[in-house]
């Protein structure tokens, strides 16, 4: 006897066609079978067709007023979509549900810029951090001579850094603000040494100023990587959309200053996440960016969050994939985790000491769709993700 649960149609349709014997074609069609989900949605119009096809799909129903949620396969809710079609004010939610599956199931990804491939979904790319600054939480004060930089991202690219992230402001809470002046005072020497020794390295700017973007990427940075998602800078997306470059579009509530002053509230911090990410994402494809592949999408994992949140986000990490874009995660040596550390272990911590605890956070949302991860201890992590890849994608019955 054996007892298995399938998250994904692929698998389960090498499980049908390799243990069971169903023939290629109906194990294919039949795939779906072996996948449950549960769908959930704000549905204004007339209700009455859902409830009518749900009993013909065998899906059961749950509602109050205009929210719903749908359970059942993958496939009965195919199947749903299919009635669902029949009735004009039911045709654009049955669109709208197929589409979510297609951007859910969505395992591959890749980047494409100045003349450079990055695939994402086989194995987990990594993003190394390379604080330029005299008071970032972990490692301020140690690359600010731009030969120290240049070190520390030869070191990482070395260890297997795929892109090399470089900051020029510290955001940790409570931090003040810089010019954007000073800001490519610190920067712009790095990125150039940087870029000039590592030539196929990806080079990642961490800032929300569009004159430190623009400015970097004249000098041949690839991403632009910003904790406020354009909202700090209302001149940021239209630089990115001229230069059509990978941006990564943080989440992010409140400001750094204020972080620890200002009350932190969420009803559902992974759903307004997602509705935030999504409203951004539109707004930047209004401004006539044109290479929507290469959006990169953070839920800030400590951006304007309680540590309880930070942990939530990644107990629901999978429910971003619905987004149908790659997914990053920073938890590298943050206080969420040193709170964490100090609960069990009955200790404080400095940030340097966090590895371990780091890599614990990483853990579930790379089993649950994030593609890139942000973090200071290269070596380390690669380590880990090699065995973690090989585990996430095996491919076994």
């Amino acid at each position: 006897m054996l007892i298995k649960h399938f998250s994904d149609k692929d698998h389960f349709y090498k499980f049908l066609k390799e243990r069971v014997g169903i023939f290629f074609k109906e194990a294919e069609e039949r795939a779906f079978e072996g996948i449950f989900h549960c769908i959930y949605f704000e549905f204004l119009e007339n209700p009455e067709p859902i409830f009518l096809s749900a009993q013909k799909s065998s899906i059961s129903v749950f509602s109050n007023g205009n929210k719903f949620a749908l359970c059942g396969s993958e496939a009965s809710i195919r199947n749903l979509c299919s009635e669902l079609v029949s009735y004009p004010e039911t045709k654009a939610l049955a669109r709208e549900i197929l589409e979510a599956f297609i951007r859910f199931r969505r395992k591959s990804f890749q980047l494409q810029y100045n003349r450079k491939i990055l695939p994402l979904g086989l194995k987990t790319a990594i993003m190394g951090v390379l604080n330029v600054t005299p008071d970032s939480f972990s490692d301020g004060g140690l690359y600010e001579k731009p030969e120290d930089a240049l070190g520390r991202a030869v070191q990482m690219y070395e260890e297997g850094a795929e892109i090399i992230d470089i900051g020029g402001e510290s955001t940790r809470p409570g931090s003040e603000r810089v010019s954007a002046e000073e800001e490519l005072r610190r920067v712009l020497p790095v990125l150039k040494l940087v870029r000039k020794e590592l030539p196929d390295a990806w080079i990642s700017i961490d800032t929300y100023k569009s004159e430190v973007a623009r400015a970097c990427l004249e000098e041949g940075a690839d991403i632009i990587n910003d904790i406020s998602g354009g909202t700090f800078d209302e001149n940021m997306f239209g630089i990115v959309s001229q230069y059509n470059c990978p941006y990564v579009i943080n989440h992010i509530k409140g400001r750094p200053e204020t972080w620890k002053t200002e009350p932190i509230v969420y009803e559902d911090v992974v759903g307004e996440i997602k509705t935030w990410l999504e409203d951004r994402v539109k707004k930047l494809l209004e401004t006539d960016y044109r290479r929507e592949e290469n959006l990169i999408l953070d839920p800030g994992i400590g951006f304007g969050k309680l540590p309880e949140h930070n942990v939530e986000i990644l107990r629901r990490f999978e429910e971003l994939r619905i987004l149908g874009k790659p997914l990053m995660v920073g938890v590298s040596r943050k206080s969420f985790v040193g709170l964490i550390l100090e609960g069990f272990l009955n200790r404080q911590t400095e940030p340097r000491e966090r590895l371990y605890g780091s890599l614990g956070a990483v853990a579930p949302a790379v089993l649950q769709g994030a593609q890139i991860v942000r973090v200071h201890d290269v070596k380390e992590t690669r380590e880990f993700l090699a065995l973690l890849d090989a585990v996430r994608t095996y491919d076994a019955v």
